[in-house]
């Protein structure tokens, strides 16, 4: 395999330093472009395309992953998804027999990739439900971050067909401040027998720990 690019080490800043109100604010006016009941979408397109594009993540197949960091992907450090972690990523899903056992390997996939990333990307002290208002800086993710990294890992265990029971769906965002709730991002997988919409949210927990996976319907209903 022949890397066309060199992998830095220290993350790349993409933007200078915001201050405290703009990354609440960017969030707020990002979730009031869509309809708070409906994933992102956009005509023609795929909505993880249009996700990941925006914040100039490649969607196409490749051997680096960037992990988002600093919120907003202001921060994104390059991990080189190698034959051995993607060895490691197979012991860690197991076999599953079913959609409920591959939703919880999905989790546990979702936290290995949140501790090899946060190695890399400095993110190991990472708290929960991190905002403005509580920790910032490239040491830590808000929902943009954690909803990218997650997508990108779930796109690679698709490509690689670790996943049978579920696809890949699109983000789903809620809250509009105006409604009493902090806009709030998720990555979604779907249940292949039934079409049913699952979170895969990890901004809800601290580093390396496992996602809240719950129907869409459960995680809209959430403050």
């Amino acid at each position: 395999m022949r890397i066309l690019t060199a992998v830095v080490v220290a993350p790349v800043v993409l933007k200078p330093v915001m201050r405290w109100w703009q990354p609440l604010v960017a969030l707020a006016v990002f979730a009031a472009a869509l309809s708070p009941a409906q994933p992102l979408r956009a005509a023609g397109q795929d909505g993880n395309i249009e996700f990941l594009e925006k914040l100039s993540i490649t969607t196409e197949p490749a051997q680096i992953l960037m992990v988002c960091h600093g919120f907003g992907c202001t921060y994104r450090s390059p991990f080189l998804l190698t034959a051995e972690r993607i060895a490691q990523l197979r012991r860690v899903l197991g076999t599953p027999r079913s959609a409920s056992e591959e939703r919880k390997a999905i989790g546990r996939a979702v936290a290995w990739f949140d501790r090899e990333g946060g190695r890399v990307a400095s993110t190991v002290g990472r708290i929960a439900y991190a905002s403005a208002t509580t920790k910032s800086g490239p040491g830590q993710m808000d929902c943009i971050d954690l909803t990218a990294n997650v997508t990108e890992l779930l796109l690679v265990l698709e490509r690689y067909r670790l996943i049978r029971f579920h696809r890949l769906g699109e983000p789903v965002s809620r809250g509009l401040i105006i409604d009493g709730r902090r806009p709030h991002t998720t990555p979604v997988i779907v249940e292949i027998a039934n079409n049913r919409q699952w979170s895969v949210d990890s901004w809800t927990k601290a580093y390396g720990q496992m996602p809240d996976i719950m129907t869409i319907s459960e995680w809209r209903n959430r403050s």
